[in-house]
């Protein structure tokens, strides 16, 4: 069997990651991070002489590299925009990364790299009818529907974080109010929890900041819910019930077998999983006539991007079979 080295990038508002990952072996390979540039020639310096150094690592050229990216990906490669990467602005990012590489280059969406990552050996493995969120700063999402990744006539399917969940909700930066993101992501979470505290409901977690109430995060409302604080989980609930508002639109709209719930705040597992299921239960329409719906943890957790990029990375190369790290970081 012909070994080959492909690599994954994801490309995120902080870091640019980065794994070697082979054909036909169990190797240990390479996992490189280096902080994201805020210009666009510098994101393609930075992924270039990722590539290069990785190909040090391999003992010879990548055969193809692919990109998961946080944004608006069209189907030719082309980042239109991006939330938390200022610079991009219609952003060539597949072309320049051929050319100046000179080899297959994939890129695509974050969360569709992160949804083909979990189709293998992560949350969707064998199922053919899936939807992937990713609960982070925004919310990302992508659509595995019979068995296939669909993207939408341009590429921009699953942009499920500015579906409008309450109209009067607060306002969001894409013009409108109210949208899924605004009350269900991370970044809301944190929001809540900040209000709660400012207001003298949340001792706990302006303890745990040290009375720094801006500093306050949705991660931080996880750990005191982890460490079963009443306050804290009183938020989750009450957040859980704007996430399982979104997830049941996105039932309805696509009748997926398993949703799988990814990005940072599924890192909290069942603390998480437990009060969506739960809210889910309670509005998810005709749920006496329609098949009960897995909800279920990202396996990959912040690798199923980066993962997911080196099979799409794969895919052009007509491979199926990919072995990635198995645990060293250099």
């Amino acid at each position: 069997m012909t070994v080959a080295a492909v690599a994954g990038f994801d490309v995120g508002g902080t870091n640019i990651r980065a794994e070697l990952a082979r054909t036909g072996t169990r190797d240990e390979v390479a996992v490189r991070r280096c902080v994201c540039p805020d210009t666009t020639a510098g994101i393609v310096a930075a992924i270039c002489e990722m590539t290069q150094r990785l190909e040090v690592e391999a003992g010879g050229p990548l055969a193809a590299i692919g990109v998961g990216c946080a944004g608006l990906v069209d189907r030719s490669g082309v980042v239109s925009t991006s939330p938390n990467i200022p610079a991009i602005d219609d952003f060539a990012l597949r072309a320049l990364l051929t050319e100046s590489l000179s080899r297959p280059v994939a890129v695509d969406n974050d969360a569709t790299a992160a949804l083909r990552g979990e189709m293998e050996g992560g949350a969707v493995a064998g199922v053919s009818n899936a939807v992937l969120v990713a609960f982070g700063t925004g919310i990302g999402a992508a659509l595995l529907l019979d068995g296939a990744i669909r993207r939408g006539a341009h590429g921009f399917a699953g942009e499920a974080g500015h579906m409008v969940v309450a109209p009067d909700g607060p306002e969001c930066p894409c013009g409108r109010r109210g949208c899924w993101e605004q009350l269900a992501s991370g970044e809301a979470l944190g929001r809540a929890a900040r209000s709660a505290a400012a207001a003298g409901k949340a001792p706990a977690l302006r303890d745990r900041v040290a009375g720094r109430i801006e500093s306050i995060r949705g991660e931080h409302v996880g750990e005191l819910a982890t460490a079963r604080d009443p306050v804290a989980r009183r938020l989750l609930r009450d957040f859980a019930s704007w996430v399982a508002l979104g997830i049941n639109n996105l039932i309805l709209l696509v009748s997926p077998e398993v949703v799988v719930l990814g990005g940072g705040l599924s890192a909290l597992g069942e603390v998480f999983l437990v009060p969506v299921r739960d809210a889910l239960s309670e509005v998810y329409v005709e749920q006496d006539r329609r098949p009960p719906v897995e909800v279920r943890q990202a396996l990959h957790g912040d690798r199923a991007g980066v993962v997911g990029a080196a099979h799409l990375a794969l895919d052009l190369l007509g491979s199926s079979e990919l072995h990635g790290p198995s645990g060293r970081v250099r």
